[in-house]
């Protein structure tokens, strides 16, 4: 007699399925069948009204996985924007790296050099104090556009997250004509730019992508939650969350420190493009505030 658990949070059921072995051909066709029954019989004794996992429609759809059911924006970023694309034998180069978060990350997928352009030195950012001194970086500090001491054809992969948002579309096009001799034939980039059509929708809708909405999911179902949740609905009447203002893409074009510049994901797109670009995805929908473009150099 063989126990099965079908799932964790159900009981186990007792079925009368053979263990398979190392038996002749015919013997282990037999021995199979017999186990597939066993486990098409399994199914009439779980998932009443059918199998439901939650929706996937939903960006923070409750699920069975739990407190493990979510995961952060910049993670899923990560997952399919540079692990995919970066490896051993990939040159990176990264515009606006801050304190290197992103660089990190990019070192980590075991990229053997890694360029980055900053309008700051390193030293203001921390950098090296936060990804750590190594040899296949090379940090920049940049006083125009030009890219000029990045080697031609040198580049495999371009990524650029929360730099561009913060310059106008005219100096993005300046960039994106310079950036297109360094890179070799076939290498992929990612560039998030500010699309203030994307973010306000987001900002009309902020509760349907709040991680406020799993207070009230299974995860944090049962009596030992019971304080979390009366104690952030209190602080949600006295200190309402901030979600950020609608933005005007009528605004001046003053320059300003830590401003957006509304771009627009069909206008960066065509821009790519007429520079000879092929975009990949017109947003690869990791952000529900902010497109993020993939483009690659045919």
């Amino acid at each position: 007699m063989k126990h099965v658990a079908v799932r964790s949070d159900e009981p186990l059921i007792e079925l009368d399925a053979p263990v398979i072995e190392d038996r002749p051909s015919a013997s282990r066709d037999a021995d199979l069948t017999a186990r597939e029954q066993a486990e098409l019989r399994s199914c009439a004794e779980v998932w009443k009204g059918g199998y439901y996992e939650g929706d996937p429609l939903d960006p923070m759809s409750p699920s069975t996985y739990g407190l493990m059911g979510y995961m952060s924006i910049l993670h899923v970023t990560y997952l399919m924007c540079i692990k995919p694309y970066v490896n051993s034998s990939t040159t990176a180069l990264e515009i606006g790296p801050g304190r290197g978060a992103w660089t990190k990350s990019i070192l980590s997928s075991g990229a053997k050099e890694i360029w980055c352009l900053d309008a700051l030195p390193a030293e203001h950012n921390r950098f090296w104090d936060y990804v750590g001194r190594t040899d296949r970086i090379k940090y920049c500090q940049v006083s125009d556009f030009s890219i000029s001491m990045v080697p031609s054809d040198r580049i495999d992969y371009f990524f650029s997250f929360g730099c561009f948002c913060h310059i106008s579309p005219a100096l993005i096009t300046e960039y994106m004509r310079n950036l297109f001799p360094k890179l070799k034939k076939g290498a992929h980039g990612f560039a998030m730019i500010a699309d203030y059509d994307k973010r306000n929708t987001a900002m009309d809708d902020v509760d349907r992508y709040s991680f406020l909405r799993i207070l009230d999911s299974k995860a944090f179902h049962g009596r030992r939650y019971l304080p979390v949740k009366a104690t952030w609905s209190v602080m949600n009447k006295l200190i309402p969350p901030q979600v950020g203002k609608k933005l005007d893409k009528d605004e001046e074009t003053d320059v300003r420190p830590d401003r957006w510049y509304h771009f627009g994901a069909s206008a960066a797109c065509e821009m790519l493009e007429s520079l000879g670009y092929e975009v990949v995805e017109r947003d690869v929908q990791v952000s529900h505030r902010d497109p993020v473009i993939h483009f690659r150099k045919p």
